[in-house]
């Protein structure tokens, strides 16, 4: 650009001033967008558009372990249909929760210091396509099991993000 003086005269500015900060600015932006053919970890995370996936079997069993031999027959069965009910059983009985495949299932939370956790649990029943998980009532009392589910996701595929709560109540006499 060009400017006319008082007394006559062009006056030019210096048009450097303004060219190096954009340079830069540019530079910078440009460097930022390389990519890292590290083969190091990092701790911090990398945000992404695509939906989150989770590690999981196939059948959304939280354990792999084969049971053999099969455990004996539990003295309670409690199935997904037996949701937001009330289960009765007795001091020392061997309760088992079946939930079907096709969720990817939490280990269970529970409230009481009624029920104890057998080992190993929430393994697959393949015959059955369903998640295992055994009790032993030690106690009397009410206790209150809440396992969740979520669905399993396929790396690189679209996943509906929900997580589904599904409690039992145990009332051990």
């Amino acid at each position: 650009m060009c400017r006319l003086l008082s007394n006559g005269r062009i006056m030019r500015r210096q048009s450097i001033l303004f060219i190096v900060p954009i340079v830069l600015i540019l530079a910078f932006v440009l460097a930022a967008c390389g990519t890292n053919t590290g083969s190091g970890s990092s701790t911090g995370s990398t945000p992404t558009s695509a939906p989150t996936t989770v590690k999981s079997t196939t059948t959304g069993c939280p354990n792999n372990a084969a049971v053999n031999p099969a455990p004996v027959t539990p003295n309670v069965t409690i199935r997904l249909t037996n949701s937001n009910g009330t289960i009765v059983a007795h001091n020392g009985d061997l309760i088992e929760v079946r939930l079907p495949f096709g969720q990817q299932w939490s280990l269970p939370t529970t409230t009481g210091n009624v029920m104890q956790l057998q080992t190993p649990a929430g393994y697959a029943v393949s015959a059955d396509k369903v998640c295992i998980w055994h009790f032993i009532a030690k106690s009397t009392g009410t206790a209150t099991l809440s396992f969740s589910a979520k669905a399993i996701c396929k790396t690189g595929q679209m996943c509906p993000l929900y997580i589904m709560r599904v409690p039992f109540t145990i009332d051990v006499k």
